[in-house]
């Protein structure tokens, strides 16, 4: 029972629960003194109480005996101003179960966990070299110069982990880097998320991890990142070529056919259209105001039919188990699911 104790602790914040939110779940057989002692480590848990705390806490029980491979303390994320601490402490939980998972699986497999560069070290000499940075990475990734399609796909190619959580609807995405090498992207699930908005946040992470951005403060680099993530989208180039170099006005629906077969939303392409100089600053004031009060936010996302999605961690998972590397049940572990569980979605799978 080594690592119970701290796996119990992290399992109760994966879960948003504090320690009475936890006696509740249980209905009161521990109270908060009593988990509280099991988290310390003062006293011991039996067969019975694991059990107990799976069901409530709803991971299989060898999870609360499994080794601690990831720190909480190791994983530092930029601040997450808008959610609360219990919020951000049930992302961080749940990033960290995450990568547990996912580095034990891909180091079963034999697979290189590093990402294919050396985070946070393409320099910029001024705002002006992001273009370069994205023409530079595209060409590295062999992406050309044409629409994106699975984003997250193309970052877990490329070495980079994306988790996506269910959480309040204000938290968009944040990333962060592990031991010097493992790169990871948080991404939020929640399906009133637009496709659109989770594109743009899962490069603007992106930035994050792939710039130095230690020149700047932290208003100028957020910029930054934004102004990476669309020129990632749509590349200024093409951008030029479909609105031409210079613009007094833009038709609403030039945006809605750039927006739909690039993936990226209208205030985006307007702003990249601005920082270019296709359109001046005081028609790009104008166009967000007229944006806002005919309420095109609402109708931009229903335009891109893409989606945002991984499967990765489950291919690996049933390579695993078909190359007879891991037993059904190892790998029911590895996804927090019951045996009968994964077994149903190991079925599915193959039908």
């Amino acid at each position: 029972m080594k690592y119970f104790p701290e796996r119990l602790k992290a399992a109760r914040k994966m879960n948003g629960f504090s320690l009475q939110d936890l006696s509740d779940a249980i209905k009161n057989q521990f109270n908060k003194q009593a988990l509280q002692r099991l988290e310390t480590g003062e006293a011991k848990p039996d067969s019975q109480t694991i059990s107990l705390l799976s069901k409530a806490l709803h991971l299989p029980a060898d999870y609360f005996v499994r080794e601690t491979v990831v720190q909480l303390e190791e994983l530092r994320f930029r601040k997450l101003k808008k959610l609360p601490v219990k919020e951000v402490e049930k992302i961080t939980a749940q990033t960290v179960d995450y990568l547990e998972r996912c580095l034990e699986l891909e180091d079963m497999l034999g697979i290189d966990n590093k990402i294919a560069f050396i985070p946070k070290t393409y320099a910029l000499k001024s705002e002006d070299d992001i273009e370069k940075a994205v023409l530079d990475l595209r060409k590295k990734w062999k992406l050309g110069e044409d629409a994106l399609t699975n984003i997250i796909d193309i970052l877990e190619e490329n070495g980079v982990k994306v988790y996506l959580i269910d959480t309040d609807a204000s938290f968009s995405g944040m990333s962060t880097v592990l031991n010097g090498k493992i790169a990871v992207i948080v991404l939020n699930g929640n399906k009133e998320i637009p496709v659109v908005r989770r594109r743009f946040s899962a490069l603007h992470e992106l930035a994050h991890l792939y710039l130095d951005l230690s020149a700047f403060n932290e208003k100028r680099a957020e910029k930054i990142c934004d102004r990476f993530a669309s020129s990632m989208l749509i590349v200024p180039a093409k951008l030029i070529q479909i609105l031409g170099n210079k613009r007094t006005s833009i038709v609403m629906r030039e945006l809605y056919f750039i927006a739909g077969k690039y993936g990226i939303s209208l205030s985006a392409i307007a702003y990249q259209a601005m920082s270019l100089g296709i359109v001046s600053v005081s028609y790009h004031r104008f166009f967000m105001i007229r944006y806002s009060q005919f309420k095109t936010r609402d109708k931009e996302y229903v335009v891109y039919s893409g989606k945002e999605n991984s499967d990765r961690f489950l291919q690996l998972l049933f390579r695993a188990v078909a190359e007879e590397i891991i037993s059904t049940s190892k790998a029911a572990s590895l996804n927090n699911q019951r045996l009968g569980d994964f077994r149903e979605l190991l079925d599915n799978a193959v039908k």
